[in-house]
Formats: structure tokens, C-alpha cells, sequence
């Protein structure tokens, strides 16, 4: 279990923080898996809701993202979805639109580190 974790540390991800904030490693993995299972349809209903303009929704999706990220050690991640949702609670589309090439990679970023860490 150390090499998993110090794997997650060697990636910025800030994993003692949140296993303490999770009670211990084994709960840490059991939610990072129910997160992890869900990222791909967060990931396609905020991508609707940038389509659609719809930045009241768009807000409320990045903002659970952030947490999500921020509470697995994923702090990059929480950074780049901050940025969204004030850029989203402001109606600032262009913003939205020229930035989500970095909301994308960010994420893709932190699913390929969860993807790595649960297969070792």
C-alpha cells in the first residue's frame, strides 16, 4: 500500500490530507471508486451544459468536481474547477469556452493517476 500512496504523492496528488479527512486508506479507495466510476457522466453533463450556455447548471457541476477532486488530494484539479465555476457564477462563457481545453486535460490528467494507482 505504501508504493500505491507514495505513487499518488509522486504525482501532486496530496493523499495523506485527505485520508486523514476520510477516517483511513480503505475508505479513501472505497470512494475514490465510486468517484472515479462517475466521472465520466459528470464529465458529459457538464460538457452539455457548456453547449447549452447553461452556466447556472454548468457552476453547480464544476463546483461538485472541485470538491471531489480537492477532497481526494487532487488540489490541480480543484484549482482548474474553481476557476470554471467563478468564471460560470460570473456568466463568463468565453472564459468557460477558452478554458476548457484545461478543465478537460486537468481531469483526464487526475483520472489517468486514479487509473494507474488502482491497478497497481
Amino acid at each position: 500500500m505504501d508504493d500505491k500512496l507514495q505513487y499518488l504523492r509522486n504525482n501532486g496528488v496530496e493523499v495523506d490530507n485527505a485520508i486523514v479527512n476520510m477516517v483511513d486508506v480503505d475508505t479513501y479507495n472505497e470512494i475514490l471508486n465510486d468517484f472515479y466510476d462517475s466521472i465520466d457522466g459528470e464529465m458529459k453533463n457538464i460538457d452539455n451544459y457548456k453547449n447549452m450556455g447553461d452556466m447556472p447548471n454548468y457552476a453547480i457541476l464544476v463546483h461538485a468536481m472541485k470538491s471531489n477532486a480537492r477532497s481526494f488530494g487532487f488540489m490541480e484539479t480543484g484549482e482548474v474547477c474553481y476557476n470554471h465555476e467563478m468564471a460560470s457564477k460570473a456568466n463568463d462563457i468565453n472564459y468557460v469556452n477558452e478554458h476548457y481545453n484545461e478543465l478537460i486535460e486537468s481531469v483526464n490528467k487526475m483520472k489517468e493517476i486514479i487509473t494507474n494507482y488502482k491497478s497497481m
